[in-house]
Formats: C-alpha cells, structure tokens, sequence
C-alpha cells in the first residue's frame, strides 16, 4: 500500500496546531536531568551510563508523524473504569495514577495492558506535519510480561472539558506524594470518543528511553478551553523531548470502522 498523508482523512487542520518554541519549564526538573542546558535531551546519554539509549537507540520516541501505512488492525479495547486518582508533581511533569482496587485495562493486538498513570508534556512531544499541538498526554500502561504501550493524545484549543477538570484544578497544588491529593476520575472519558490510532514502535520519551515500547497516537484530538490549558503550561512549559530521527520504522493506521 502506498503512504498517505497523516490526518489528512480526518479533516484535522494544521491552523488547530502550534509552533512552538523556547518555552522553558515553569517548576524546577527533578535532580539528573533536564529540559534544557546541560542535562537537557542532547546530553541524556552522557547523565548516566543506563541511559545510553537515548543517544544510542534505533526506535526512540517521539517522531515526527507525516506519512502512515493503513492497516485493518483492531481499535483498541479500553476497560477504563471510574475510580479514585492520586494527582502528584514528579519534577517534570504532573501526573495521575488510580488509587482503587478497580483495575482499568487497554487490549491492543489481543494483548492485555493494566493502567498505570496518566502524564503530560507541553508543547505536545509527537508532531504532525512538523507541528505541535499545545498539550500532549500520555497514558502509561503495562502487561503481566512487564512490556509497554502508552496512549497518546493530543489537546487542542475548544469548549470547556469538564470530565478532565478534575485534574486540571490539582495541577498547580500538587505534591510528590500522591496519597497527598486525591479526586475521583473516570477515565475513559478522559479519551476521544474515536478509537482510530496511529501506531508504531518507539521508546519512552524520558531517560532511560528504553526502547520496545508500542505507540498509539489518537488521531481524534481533545477539547479544552484556553484557561485550561493555560493551567497546563503553568505547571509546565518545555517538557517535551525533541522528535527522533524514523530510521525506516513504519506508522501504522488503524483503519477499521469505530466499534
């Protein structure tokens, strides 16, 4: 099959994305590394010797999305239940992990994830077409065999998102511990409502970027309000690693009709 242009189909247009440049983070990183200067991306490797992939690595993460190949692969199976969630400030980023005994889970290609956390970095990390979408979030999820996959999707500029507000109105008061702030978040409807992805094979986007980590990038961006979003680069502005080079790696998309 021949390479399409990415988004292109979904009607998704490039004015909804930004170009973003120099921001600087708006809480000081975690001791080891950084965003920027010297212990920024283009000196991870040399931090500590176990993060040699991130110079190294022939499948980091993020990229650059701007051609995929259509594939009829399964939507993904979200069992994302409701439940309490831990909102805490880790020094790069603020993120929200379930604190229940409800255990939320994602299928992808008849393989079991249970849900770790959710994560956000902005501007967002992956592009499309060479451009930024103001915020990026990341759901973190791990199988029994201790392999990866993280969800990806991207905020854009829109109405008021209730179901995330949560979270938003923690963000800021935060600590490193999560028992510290606790709300009640359904996650699911955290997620757009359209399960069509973009997949590949890629890293985590932090040191020690270990590789074999699969990718799935919602196509379907969502909505929030600019005071939301404003909150979120509050928190943190310039947390996002630079795109990576493909070396021949293929991008998938999920072509088959919503369930």
């Amino acid at each position: 099959m021949t390479k399409k242009s990415t988004y292109a189909r979904f009607g998704i247009a490039a004015g909804v994305l930004l170009a973003i440049a120099g921001a600087t983070t708006a809480a000081s990183a975690a001791a080891g590394w950084s965003y920027t200067g010297p212990t920024g991306p283009s000196h991870w490797a040399s931090i500590d010797a176990s993060y040699a992939k991130c110079a190294d690595g022939s499948a980091q993460s993020p990229i650059n999305l701007t051609s995929s190949v259509k594939r009829p692969l399964t939507n993904l199976g979200f069992g994302y239940v409701a439940g309490e969630a831990g909102i805490f400030n880790n020094g790069h980023t603020v993120e929200a992990e379930p604190l229940g005994t409800n255990t939320s889970t994602v299928t992808i290609d008849n393989k079991a994830y249970s849900f770790l956390q959710v994560h956000f970095h902005a501007p967002s990390e992956h592009e499309v077409n060479g451009l930024h979408y103001p915020v990026e979030v990341h759901f973190v999820n791990k199988a029994t065999d201790g392999s990866l996959a993280v969800v990806g999707v991207f905020i854009k500029r829109g109405k008021a998102n209730e179901d995330w507000q949560p979270f938003i109105e923690k963000m800021l008061t935060a600590t490193a511990n999560a028992e510290d702030t606790k709300v009640e978040l359904d996650w699911a409807k955290l997620l757009p409502s359209n399960p069509i992805t973009l997949r590949y094979n890629g890293s985590l986007t932090t040191p020690g970027c270990a590789e074999g980590v699969k990718w799935n990038v919602m196509t379907t961006p969502i909505e929030m309000s600019d005071a939301q979003i404003a909150t979120f680069l509050e928190a943190y502005s310039g947390n996002n690693r630079p795109v990576q080079p493909l070396h021949g790696r293929v991008v998938q998309l999920d072509s088959t009709v919503n369930k």
